[in-house]
């Protein structure tokens, strides 16, 4: 492992890679995690055009940024068939996405364990189908070892650069899938056949993901999960056999958000929104001022975990003369905690005219039903 300061070693393209550490000075662990057929140093470099010369910021600039951290970029084996897994198994050998998450957690648990360094916070910057990696490794580690329950217990933000969370239906998963064949010019008849059935596995993480966030929130003593979902703005062009092909956008902003969070713009198409050439450049500037963000936040008490309390604010009910309904008018409401159907509601009425309204008389019919006493 590295001493303080950079790590000029070679990057192992399957493993942990220490791009950074400010030894004793370090007080949160960033980790970028690369996606389809990505590399740990590659898919992270740019070009920079002043000098000709390729610039790998996550070691060569955020360093400098956010200077009290271990930077680490993971490299794990993967393909199409890992985020889409053929139907039959054994017709092709590959690493499966659950494979990759467990090693993720894993190698990254161990790393802390073995320099006294567990419980530090951790934020998560990953690409493309990257962020279903890590996410599919923080929703499903409930119970697992040690090592794996450490590391999501100190998560406390997750960066998404154009990873697919949304979507409803096997078909817009499998509409994402062809453009991600079209990104890498894969269109054998066996690779794109079954799509939608090939989707199932990513489409689960979609929806166990989202359901580990908000049941984080429910739990005392252990950091929520801060999301930043970011999407690309410009169509991805890409050159096979000399021709030019424009693919449009590979993941959309619809696509590239999670309910409840306000996804942000990067103006850059799929593959170069991962790619920074400097510290000026917009992208950086927002990418890094989310990593601040949420380094800053971690620990802090949000306002609906106050004292191990979850509060549900509702919209001023109004009870229409001639109607008498004492239990409780609302619009969409959903439970995001854990054991939400068992949760105690209590009424708050409050008076308007002279006691002859009708909603005075729910009041007065609620209060006998319950026997005077709230909820």
């Amino acid at each position: 492992m590295a001493s303080e300061g950079d790590n000029s070693a070679k990057l192992v393209p399957d493993g942990l890679n220490e791009l950074w550490d400010a030894g004793e000075k370090a007080t949160v662990d960033i980790v970028f995690v690369h996606g389809l057929r990505g590399h740990p140093q590659r898919t992270w470099e740019a070009f920079d055009a002043s000098d000709g010369e390729r610039v790998f910021w996550p070691k060569e600039i955020l360093p400098s940024t956010i200077p009290e951290s271990r930077i680490f970029s993971f490299g794990y084996p993967t393909d199409f068939a890992t985020f889409y897994p053929m139907l039959k198994s054994d017709l092709i050998p590959h690493t499966g996405i659950d494979d990759n998450s467990t090693s993720l957690l894993v190698k990254l648990g161990n790393w802390r364990r073995e320099t006294s360094t567990s419980g530090r916070p951790i934020v998560f910057v990953a690409h493309s189908l990257g962020g279903l990696v890590v996410a599919n490794g923080l929703a499903s580690a409930a119970g697992s070892n040690e090592q794996r329950q450490e590391v999501v217990n100190s998560t406390c933000g997750t960066i998404f650069l154009g990873t697919p969370f949304k979507g409803s239906d096997k078909a817009a998963w499998a509409i994402l899938a062809e453009r991600f064949l079209g990104l890498f010019g894969d269109s054998n008849d066996q690779t794109v056949k079954d799509l939608d059935k090939k989707s199932t596995k990513l489409q689960q993480i979609s929806t166990e993901f989202h359901i580990a966030l908000q049941q984080r929130y429910d739990v005392k003593g252990v950091n929520p999960i801060q999301v930043a979902c970011f999407f690309e703005t410009k169509s991805t062009t890409k050159t096979f056999w000399k021709k030019k092909r424009d693919l449009g956008t590979i993941v959309t902003k619809q696509s590239a958000t999670i309910s409840g969070f306000r996804p942000m713009a990067l103006n850059a198409d799929h593959c170069a929104m991962c790619r920074f050439a400097d510290p000026q450049a917009t992208g950086y500037v927002d990418v890094t001022n989310t990593m601040k963000m949420m380094i800053e936040n971690c620990g802090k008490k949000t306002a609906d975990r106050e004292n191990g309390r979850v509060n549900i604010t509702l919209g001023n009910v109004k009870q229409g003369d001639g109607v008498l309904n004492y239990g409780a008018i609302a619009g969409h409401m959903v439970g995001t905690v854990k054991d939400a159907a068992k949760i105690s509601v209590s009424h708050t009425f409050t008076s308007f005219g002279n006691g002859s309204s009708a909603g005075e008389a729910a009041m007065k019919v609620w209060m006998q039903k319950h026997g005077g006493q709230d909820a």
